[in-house]
């Protein structure tokens, strides 16, 4: 299964090499990201507010999980957590 890996920012030519399909997926993963980072300075990046909102993002993952395994084609068998 993947892994994700944290190695900074990609060098924009790989974008012109990807798929449409992984294109759109990494767009909707970096918005994700882009909101997930602007809420926490918006509403203050406490330990509370960040752990709301992992754990919301946490019980996303595990739906997509299982609708994805259930059409047999998982990615991750679990989160990408860095914090536990």
């Amino acid at each position: 299964m993947a892994n994700i890996e944290n190695s900074g920012v990609l060098d924009a030519a790989q974008y012109r090499d990807m798929p449409e399909e992984v294109l759109i997926a990494q767009n909707l993963v970096q918005q994700g990201a882009i909101h997930a980072i602007s809420s926490l300075l918006q509403y203050g990046c406490t330990e509370e507010t960040a752990l709301k909102m992992l754990e919301s993002l946490k019980t996303n993952a595990q739906d997509i999980r299982a609708e994805a395994k259930r059409r047999g084609s998982n990615i991750f068998e679990r989160d990408q957590v860095a914090f536990n």
